[in-house]
């Protein structure tokens, strides 16, 4: 694939990284060193791709060229930078930028892009025209299960809480999303074998609409949808953020309840699910190293301005011999533990067995303990509707 079939423009204030970049492109790219050169480009004409050098690496340069969207909608804009930081993901996220790459760049990244940009424009040609639903006052809740440590407890907490809120909320209500793209687990957990998974939701985004969406369900025996993770590895790197926000909200606007498993990785993706949740269950192992990480991840989230409230910490396998004192982890993470779960040797035979503790064991502690973190969804989910009661009267 040659750029000499392509308008490319690359963007920077830094004469160096230009040449560096004609270099790559093989000539076949213009430059540009302002917003206002860039402006006059997109407006002459369609071009392909829009690239924004390291110079523009911050949240006002990346407002600026954001505008330059309303000009072209389709226009894909990417940005390279050497240093790639989570708040400087976020912000090109929210300026609607199609990705965030490492500088130098290849010339290999840059046919990915042109690829990708390839394939949504086929699809957007080939699919019907339909209404996107508004998201309205009714919008189902979304909880996001995440932790700063692989092996924490998220899956076995997200699925065994998914199968609650079914109970109460009844059959139908409830969805379950594997966001843990490359080694997702919720379905070996539910010994569910999916025909469909979100990696074909990426193949047809810009066709999803409710019978779409069915389609990728797999259903639990007890009422529960689940939208699987990738069969492969491999097939991780073909669902962008964007993807993942979108399915989410469509899921968020036909069911109750919205559970969101996620990877142990503080990235863009996790970032992401974070800001569009309504509550997060923020799962702490009883080890240092899983109390050291949550440190870590609870203060980056201060950062960059996360509310506090949202979080729920629920400490897991709270009776383990190595036991560490609670207020010691509430003063260290900063926050109040808000539900405990012990360990318990019924938790891995349910694993194994494909049925969650919560059926297999209901009247178990450990069953109880998973049904005190349903209880901060469903208490917060009563006392929001007390309160509505309250002004309407």
């Amino acid at each position: 694939m040659s750029f000499d079939d392509y308008d490319i423009v690359v963007v920077d204030s830094d004469e160096e990284f230009l040449a560096e970049a004609k270099a790559i492109f093989e000539g076949g790219a213009t430059t540009a060193r302002t917003v206002a050169d860039a402006q006059r480009l997109v407006e002459a004409g369609d071009l392909d791709l829009l690239v924004l050098g390291p110079s523009n690496a911050h949240e006002a340069a990346l407002e600026s060229f954001s505008l330059l969207l309303e000009l072209d909608s389709d226009l894909p804009v990417v940005l390279a930078t050497g240093t790639i930081t989570a708040q400087l993901l976020r912000a090109a996220l929210r300026y609607g930028l199609r990705d965030v790459i490492q500088a130098p760049f290849t010339a290999e990244e840059i046919h990915q892009v042109l690829r990708e940009s390839e394939r949504r424009s086929k699809r957007r040609l080939a699919a019907p025209v339909a209404p996107v639903a508004p998201i309205g006052p009714k919008a189902g809740r979304v909880i996001t299960v995440a932790s700063a440590k692989g092996g924490s407890g998220k899956t076995v907490t997200a699925t065994n809480l998914a199968l609650l809120l079914a109970r109460a909320a009844g059959p139908g209500k409830v969805a379950i999303v594997d966001a843990d793209l490359q080694f997702g687990d919720v379905c070996l957990v539910l010994q569910l074998e999916p025909k469909l998974t979100i990696f074909n939701a990426a193949q047809d985004i810009d066709r999803l609409d409710n019978s779409l969406i069915d389609s990728l369900l797999t259903k639990h025996v007890e009422g529960v949808s689940v939208l699987a993770a990738p069969l492969e590895p491999a097939f991780a790197d073909e669902v962008s953020t964007a993807v993942l926000i979108e399915v989410v909200s469509r899921l968020r606007e036909r069911f109750e309840y919205v559970v969101v498993d996620t990877a142990s990785l503080l990235d863009e993706l996790l970032l992401s699910l974070l800001e569009r949740a309504d509550d997060v269950i923020f799962i702490v192992d009883m080890d240092l190293p899983s109390v050291k990480n949550a440190k870590l991840a609870l203060e980056t989230l201060r950062l960059l301005k996360f509310p506090s409230s949202k979080i729920k910490v629920v400490l897991n396998r709270s009776n383990a011999r190595a036991r560490l004192d609670e207020g010691e982890i509430e003063r260290s993470l900063k926050m109040k533990i808000s539900a405990s779960i012990p360990s318990d040797g019924l938790v891995p035979a349910s694993v194994n067995e494909g049925r969650p503790v919560v059926l297999s064991a209901p009247r178990s502690k450990v069953a109880k303990g998973f049904e005190s973190v349903a209880a901060l969804i469903l208490g917060e989910v009563a006392e929001s509707a007390k309160a509505s009661k309250k002004r309407w009267k």
